[in-house]
Protein backbone atom coordinates (compact mmCIF):
# COMPACT_ATOMS: atom_id res chain seq x y z
CA UNK A 1 0.00 0.00 0.00
CA UNK A 2 1.37 3.36 -1.58
CA UNK A 3 0.47 5.45 1.89
CA UNK A 4 3.92 7.03 2.82
CA UNK A 5 2.77 9.14 6.11
CA UNK A 6 -0.47 9.86 7.85
CA UNK A 7 0.08 12.33 11.12
CA UNK A 8 -1.43 15.22 12.80
CA UNK A 9 0.98 18.24 12.20
CA UNK A 10 -1.13 20.60 14.65
CA UNK A 11 -3.98 19.69 16.67
CA UNK A 12 -7.55 19.62 14.55
CA UNK A 13 -5.14 18.81 10.97
CA UNK A 14 -4.20 15.97 8.81
CA UNK A 15 -1.84 15.45 6.28
CA UNK A 16 -1.03 12.33 4.31
CA UNK A 17 1.43 11.69 1.74
CA UNK A 18 0.86 8.95 -1.20
CA UNK A 19 3.12 7.24 -3.66
CA UNK A 20 1.14 6.61 -6.79
CA UNK A 21 1.52 2.80 -7.71
CA UNK A 22 -1.78 2.88 -9.65
CA UNK A 23 -3.62 3.35 -12.95
CA UNK A 24 -5.97 6.32 -12.96
CA UNK A 25 -8.91 4.05 -12.83
CA UNK A 26 -7.85 3.00 -9.24
CA UNK A 27 -8.30 6.83 -8.06
CA UNK A 28 -11.63 7.66 -10.23
CA UNK A 29 -13.49 4.42 -9.53
CA UNK A 30 -14.31 6.41 -6.05
CA UNK A 31 -13.95 9.86 -7.11
CA UNK A 32 -16.82 11.81 -8.41
CA UNK A 33 -15.62 15.00 -10.09
CA UNK A 34 -17.98 18.11 -10.91
CA UNK A 35 -18.31 19.27 -14.54
CA UNK A 36 -15.64 22.14 -13.38
CA UNK A 37 -13.55 19.28 -12.02
CA UNK A 38 -13.78 17.19 -15.32
CA UNK A 39 -12.42 19.66 -17.05
CA UNK A 40 -9.64 21.24 -15.85
CA UNK A 41 -8.50 17.04 -15.64
CA UNK A 42 -8.77 16.90 -19.55
CA UNK A 43 -6.35 19.46 -19.78
CA UNK A 44 -3.68 17.58 -18.30
CA UNK A 45 -1.76 14.48 -19.43
CA UNK A 46 0.16 11.50 -18.40
CA UNK A 47 1.77 12.02 -14.47
CA UNK A 48 0.19 15.37 -14.29
CA UNK A 49 -3.18 13.58 -14.64
CA UNK A 50 -2.32 11.50 -11.94
CA UNK A 51 -0.97 13.32 -9.83
CA UNK A 52 -4.17 15.83 -9.94
CA UNK A 53 -6.29 12.42 -9.21
CA UNK A 54 -4.59 10.92 -6.59
CA UNK A 55 -3.96 14.44 -4.36
CA UNK A 56 -7.81 14.85 -4.37
CA UNK A 57 -8.45 10.76 -3.77
CA UNK A 58 -5.90 11.30 -0.62
CA UNK A 59 -7.43 14.47 0.31
CA UNK A 60 -11.04 12.52 0.36
CA UNK A 61 -9.69 9.67 2.37
CA UNK A 62 -8.23 12.33 4.87
CA UNK A 63 -11.81 13.80 5.42
CA UNK A 64 -13.03 10.21 6.39
CA UNK A 65 -15.88 11.43 4.78
CA UNK A 66 -18.73 8.10 3.03
CA UNK A 67 -18.98 10.80 -0.07
CA UNK A 68 -16.65 13.18 -1.89
CA UNK A 69 -17.13 16.32 -0.84
CA UNK A 70 -16.63 17.83 -4.30
CA UNK A 71 -13.54 21.24 -4.53
CA UNK A 72 -13.87 23.83 -6.36
CA UNK A 73 -10.98 27.02 -6.98
CA UNK A 74 -11.42 30.40 -5.73
CA UNK A 75 -10.23 33.26 -8.30
CA UNK A 76 -7.10 32.75 -7.34
CA UNK A 77 -6.71 28.74 -8.08
CA UNK A 78 -6.68 28.08 -4.18
CA UNK A 79 -8.75 24.81 -3.59
CA UNK A 80 -11.64 24.80 -1.23
CA UNK A 81 -14.76 22.40 -0.16
CA UNK A 82 -18.12 23.80 -1.87
CA UNK A 83 -20.62 24.18 1.15
CA UNK A 84 -18.06 23.22 3.72
CA UNK A 85 -16.89 26.74 4.70
CA UNK A 86 -15.20 25.82 8.04
CA UNK A 87 -13.16 23.37 6.06
CA UNK A 88 -9.70 23.78 4.55
CA UNK A 89 -7.02 21.57 2.33
CA UNK A 90 -3.99 22.30 0.66
CA UNK A 91 -2.88 20.12 -1.93
CA UNK A 92 0.98 19.06 -3.11
CA UNK A 93 2.78 16.82 -5.51
CA UNK A 94 6.20 16.08 -7.20
CA UNK A 95 7.61 13.63 -8.63
CA UNK A 96 4.68 10.67 -8.75
CA UNK A 97 4.52 11.78 -5.17
CA UNK A 98 1.66 13.63 -3.86
CA UNK A 99 -0.10 15.64 -0.10
CA UNK A 100 -2.71 16.40 1.09
CA UNK A 101 -3.94 18.75 4.17
CA UNK A 102 -6.84 18.90 6.08
CA UNK A 103 -7.72 21.50 8.79
CA UNK A 104 -10.09 23.64 10.48
CA UNK A 105 -8.21 26.64 9.37
CA UNK A 106 -6.34 27.89 6.58
CA UNK A 107 -3.35 25.94 5.96
CA UNK A 108 -1.03 25.29 3.42
CA UNK A 109 1.42 22.30 2.09
CA UNK A 110 4.16 21.57 0.38
CA UNK A 111 6.31 18.62 -0.59
CA UNK A 112 9.64 18.26 -2.65
CA UNK A 113 11.41 15.15 -3.44
CA UNK A 114 15.01 16.42 -3.36
CA UNK A 115 16.26 17.98 -6.60
CA UNK A 116 20.40 18.67 -7.15
CA UNK A 117 19.49 21.93 -8.84
CA UNK A 118 18.06 23.67 -5.56
CA UNK A 119 20.86 24.95 -4.22
CA UNK A 120 21.09 26.78 -7.53
CA UNK A 121 17.81 28.13 -7.08
CA UNK A 122 18.56 29.10 -3.72
CA UNK A 123 18.80 33.16 -4.57
CA UNK A 124 15.50 33.03 -6.11
CA UNK A 125 13.46 32.28 -2.90
CA UNK A 126 16.26 33.08 0.39
CA UNK A 127 16.51 35.87 1.79
CA UNK A 128 20.37 37.04 2.49
CA UNK A 129 19.90 36.59 6.86
CA UNK A 130 18.10 33.18 5.47
CA UNK A 131 21.31 31.85 3.23
CA UNK A 132 23.83 33.57 5.83
CA UNK A 133 21.40 30.76 8.53
CA UNK A 134 21.85 27.75 5.97
CA UNK A 135 25.49 28.19 4.95
CA UNK A 136 26.15 27.92 9.04
CA UNK A 137 25.51 23.72 8.13
CA UNK A 138 27.62 21.35 6.70
CA UNK A 139 26.91 20.60 3.29
CA UNK A 140 25.00 17.67 3.35
CA UNK A 141 22.15 19.88 6.05
CA UNK A 142 22.35 22.97 3.29
CA UNK A 143 21.26 20.50 0.76
CA UNK A 144 18.64 19.45 2.90
CA UNK A 145 17.49 23.05 4.24
CA UNK A 146 17.49 24.51 0.88
CA UNK A 147 14.52 22.03 0.38
CA UNK A 148 13.00 23.11 3.62
CA UNK A 149 13.01 26.85 2.82
CA UNK A 150 11.58 25.94 -0.60
CA UNK A 151 8.80 23.99 0.65
CA UNK A 152 8.13 26.72 3.54
CA UNK A 153 7.65 29.43 1.45
CA UNK A 154 5.60 27.43 -1.03
CA UNK A 155 3.36 26.41 1.82
CA UNK A 156 3.11 30.41 3.13
CA UNK A 157 2.54 31.25 -0.20
CA UNK A 158 -0.48 28.37 -0.80
CA UNK A 159 -2.04 29.66 2.92
CA UNK A 160 -1.73 33.30 1.56
CA UNK A 161 -3.67 32.35 -1.38
CA UNK A 162 -3.55 35.76 -3.08
CA UNK A 163 -0.35 35.08 -5.62
CA UNK A 164 2.30 37.53 -6.35
CA UNK A 165 4.48 37.27 -3.46
CA UNK A 166 8.15 37.41 -3.61
CA UNK A 167 9.61 34.71 -2.17
CA UNK A 168 12.65 36.85 -0.78
CA UNK A 169 11.13 39.97 0.07
CA UNK A 170 7.47 39.19 1.35
CA UNK A 171 8.16 35.97 2.92
CA UNK A 172 10.21 34.95 6.17
CA UNK A 173 11.79 32.29 8.26
CA UNK A 174 13.12 32.27 11.87
CA UNK A 175 15.98 30.17 12.45
CA UNK A 176 15.58 26.87 14.30
CA UNK A 177 17.38 23.43 15.24
CA UNK A 178 17.06 21.09 12.11
CA UNK A 179 17.52 17.62 13.18
CA UNK A 180 16.17 15.97 10.25
CA UNK A 181 12.76 17.75 11.08
CA UNK A 182 11.61 20.95 12.84
CA UNK A 183 9.70 23.71 13.29
CA UNK A 184 9.67 27.76 13.26
CA UNK A 185 7.52 30.49 12.82
CA UNK A 186 7.31 32.25 9.84
CA UNK A 187 5.36 35.29 8.12
CA UNK A 188 4.29 37.09 5.18
CA UNK A 189 4.09 40.86 5.19
CA UNK A 190 2.75 42.64 1.92
CA UNK A 191 1.66 46.11 1.47
CA UNK A 192 -1.29 46.02 4.90
CA UNK A 193 -1.16 42.08 5.36
CA UNK A 194 0.55 41.05 8.15
CA UNK A 195 0.66 37.25 9.59
CA UNK A 196 2.63 35.05 11.19
CA UNK A 197 2.65 31.40 10.64
CA UNK A 198 3.88 27.92 12.24
CA UNK A 199 5.54 26.04 10.56
CA UNK A 200 6.50 22.21 10.54
CA UNK A 201 8.43 20.23 8.38
CA UNK A 202 10.14 16.97 8.35
CA UNK A 203 12.57 14.84 6.00
CA UNK A 204 10.90 11.21 4.51
CA UNK A 205 13.71 9.02 3.12
CA UNK A 206 12.58 6.80 0.29
CA UNK A 207 14.04 3.86 -1.79
CA UNK A 208 13.74 4.77 -5.07
CA UNK A 209 14.04 8.84 -4.78
CA UNK A 210 16.26 9.21 -1.96
CA UNK A 211 14.44 11.72 0.26
CA UNK A 212 11.50 14.54 0.69
CA UNK A 213 11.22 17.49 2.32
CA UNK A 214 7.37 18.35 3.49
CA UNK A 215 6.29 21.43 5.27
CA UNK A 216 2.90 22.72 6.75
CA UNK A 217 1.86 26.03 8.00
CA UNK A 218 -0.69 27.34 9.92
CA UNK A 219 -2.05 31.06 11.27
CA UNK A 220 -0.61 32.00 14.28
CA UNK A 221 -3.81 33.84 16.19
Amino acid sequence: MPLLLATHPFPDTVFGLWQIAEEEAFFRDELPLTVAEETELARLKNIRRLEWLASRWLLHKLTGSPQRLPLAKDAFSKPFFLGQPDLYCSLSHSHGIVGALLARQNVGCDIQVEVTKMPRLAHKFLHKKEDAFVRKHTATEQFDLFHVFWTAKESLYKAYGLKELDFRAHMRLEPFLWTGNGHTAGWVKKNSFRQRYRLYFEKLHLPAEGALIWTVCLPEN
